[in-house]
């Protein structure tokens, strides 16, 4: 009953994907994306589906099954059957090689098979996830899965320590497979964890592909899922990964509609994960704000005099997009959630960590040592993508990438500093915070920098230039007389 039911959750959002940017049926780069998009709009629609089912109608089965199979048939019927055409997102032209040397492939499928077995391994030894999945996510689940007509009790300030403000996105998919299974098991987080880190990799490669080329594609995906310290964050059953989904697929979507600015449904697209961002944890809310500022600098700086003309439609877009599930966070933050924790901090000691320069230092020093120290390489990964650039140095390859780049660049430093920022005025214990934290602040953010940092890096030469063509010695010869000739003239 389980795969019937994530079965049904990504059917609704393969559908809604394939509804918008529809293709022939078919192996093909621009499905595999699809597959990839429609596992994180299935589990957004699905949760605020579950949520507002709760808030309407309370946790009735028949209610939960007919929403949930409706949106099912729905998705199949809107998606699978269309018969227009939309944009095809196919393979670029790499400027590098005409094809991918079969080592980058072979490390492809290496990479695919190491992670698959990190993740069986580490959830094998630890089903119900590590601490912050049990005692928080899973344990939500288990409040909105057991209490019945008490589900609210779920997020009482009794339960602080919980995070009883934290948005219900991973929470409410794990409870809504339990109704619809009628049991709970170790097996629906999981296999939600498992469908969103394979998501994060098919959406980095297949936009990377669309972008860049074959060559980039399989070298950023490699990388993607050979960073350890990611796969074994999603085996933990953490909302990071899901988070770091809804970062990348927004961020690749606008990215998308640069290349495309006739097609808006990029852009809608883009607001929709933006938003399910935003249901998924508080982070997700700053990434929000962030990608809408980042948006708005980005386009007006550089798209040139068409910056101003384009921004108003895509706008109106990415805010459609986003609209719905923004209503279903800030229905459930006004009359669902639990306080927060940063408001019961006493305004003079939050001013006075403000000032506090030591908060400063220790919080850079935390960030410079988990950026040196991420990914649980034999080699620091900022050292091997340091080499990386100074090979290929960055280069857009598209001035149409540019405007792309900046939302992205802008919008993963504005997160990152509004993070730590919290982290600075808020935390008790800074040290803690930063030992517990940091490393899966920036695996949030680690997809979409990688996706950053190989749109913008250069061709990657793998052919070594020609050498000319040594003269041959009857040429040789033949020139001598004619420098005799010459001579005597």
């Amino acid at each position: 009953m389980l795969f019937v039911c994530l079965a049904a959750i990504w059917l609704t959002g393969f559908g809604l994907v394939r509804w918008m940017f529809p293709r022939p049926l078919g192996w093909s780069l621009h499905n595999a994306l699809l597959l990839s998009l429609g596992i994180g709009a299935g589990a957004g629609i699905a949760s605020c589906l579950y949520f507002l089912s709760l808030v309407l109608a309370g946790p009735n089965f028949t209610v939960l099954a007919s929403v949930t199979g409706g949106a099912a048939i729905a998705g199949l019927v809107f998606g699978l059957l269309t018969r227009r055409q939309g944009t095809l997102l196919a393979w670029a032209e790499g400027p590098d090689v005409p094809d991918v040397p079969w080592y980058f492939r072979g490390l492809f499928l290496l990479a695919i098979a190491l992670a698959v077995t990190s993740f069986l391994v580490a959830v094998s030894n630890n089903p119900h996830g590590d601490q912050g999945a049990w005692s928080m996510w899973n344990l939500r689940a288990r409040f909105l899965f057991r209490a019945g007509a008490f589900w609210r009790d779920a997020f009482s300030n009794d339960l602080g320590w919980s995070h009883p403000d934290y948005p219900l996105l991973l929470p409410g998919l794990v409870a809504l497979c339990w109704k619809l299974a009628g049991q709970e098991s170790t097996g629906a987080p999981i296999a939600i964890a498992f469908l969103f880190a394979l998501a994060t990799a098919g959406v980095l490669t297949g936009v990377l592909g669309v972008l860049r080329g074959k060559t980039p594609a399989l070298v950023g995906g490699t990388l993607l899922l050979g960073t350890a310290s990611y796969i074994a964050l999603s085996a933990a059953e953490y909302g990071d990964v899901p988070l770091s989904f809804y970062i990348l697929a927004t961020l690749a979507l606008l990215c998308l509609q640069d290349r495309h600015p006739e097609d808006l449904r990029f852009s809608a697209l883009a607001g929709l994960m933006a938003g399910f961002a935003a249901w998924t944890t508080n982070e997700g809310i700053i990434f929000l704000a962030a990608v809408i500022v980042a948006r708005v600098v980005a386009t007006v700086r550089f798209r040139g005099r068409s910056g101003p003309t384009a921004l108003a439609p895509e706008m109106l877009w990415l805010i459609a997009g986003l609209a719905a599930p923004l209503a279903v966070v800030i229905l459930f933050k006004l009359r669902v959630g639990g306080a927060s924790d940063f408001w019961s901090e006493k305004p003079a000691l939050v001013l006075q960590h403000l000032a506090d320069p030591g908060r400063w230092i220790v919080t850079a020093q935390g960030l410079v040592i988990v950026l040196f120290a991420l990914g649980r390489f034999l080699i620091s990964i900022v050292a091997v993508l340091a080499l990386y650039w100074y090979l290929v140095r960055f280069k857009v390859q598209d001035s149409r990438d540019r405007a792309g780049l900046a939302t992205a660049a802008i919008a993963l430093g504005l997160t990152l500093a509004i993070r730590l920022l919290g982290d600075i005025l808020f935390a008790g214990n800074l040290v803690i915070e930063i030992a517990t934290s940091f490393e899966r602040v920036v695996l949030q953010l680690w997809p979409a920098g990688v996706f950053l940092f190989f749109l913008a890096s250069g061709p990657l030469q793998l052919t070594a230039a020609e050498k000319p063509a040594p003269r041959n010695k009857t040429s040789r010869k033949a020139l001598k007389p004619s420098r005799r000739a010459a001579e005597t003239h």
